[in-house]
């Protein structure tokens, strides 16, 4: 009777086991058109130097092949901080691409970039940075609010600091 018994337990824990299995992660069909070596879910790069926090992106998506040091990005947040550690500006974007190697990243679809301490707010379709070369720019029309002005154009190019902003095909 002991012998029973236990064996029913052990039937109940086995099949409360199999009723409990976790489930399995699939990725969208539309990522196996990339024919990608990885795809990285929830990702976070930090861009240091001598240790101090540069930038760091975050993205709900990262799509990586081992040829190469480009990185494909969805639903995107870049940020970058001063040296002190506040936030200097935050991009946020629909897809971009991250390269590895020089640390470049171009933000595309909706783009927003906001610049907390100028009270400073730039809009486009396409967003390049390079950290390394401290420029940023747009080759795509964008529109930026800042200090209550609205400027318009059709491409830009600028510092890091915003001091050498220069606009082409601009209006109001």
């Amino acid at each position: 009777m002991g012998v029973a018994v236990l064996a029913l337990l052990s039937v109940g824990i086995i099949s409360s086991a199999c009723e409990n299995e976790a489930p399995v992660a699939t990725v969208p069909a539309e990522y196996l058109q990339f024919d990608a070596d990885g795809v990285v879910f929830q990702m976070t790069h930090r861009f240091t130097q001598e240790g101090v926090l540069q930038a760091m992106v975050i993205a709900d998506t990262a799509i990586q092949w081992h040829d190469s040091t480009a990185v494909a990005l969805r639903v995107v947040d870049l940020r970058v901080f001063d040296e002190d550690g506040s936030e200097r500006a935050q991009v946020t974007s629909r897809r971009g691409t991250l390269d590895t190697r020089t640390e470049r990243m171009t933000a595309q679809g909706n783009v927003v970039m906001v610049i907390p301490a100028d009270d400073r707010t730039i809009e486009s379709q396409e967003l390049h940075y390079d950290p390394r070369g401290e420029r940023i720019w747009s080759d795509s029309a964008f529109v930026m609010r800042h200090q209550g002005r609205v400027l318009r154009g059709t491409s830009f190019t600028s510092d890091l600091e915003f001091r050498n902003f220069v606009i082409r095909g601009s209006g109001t």
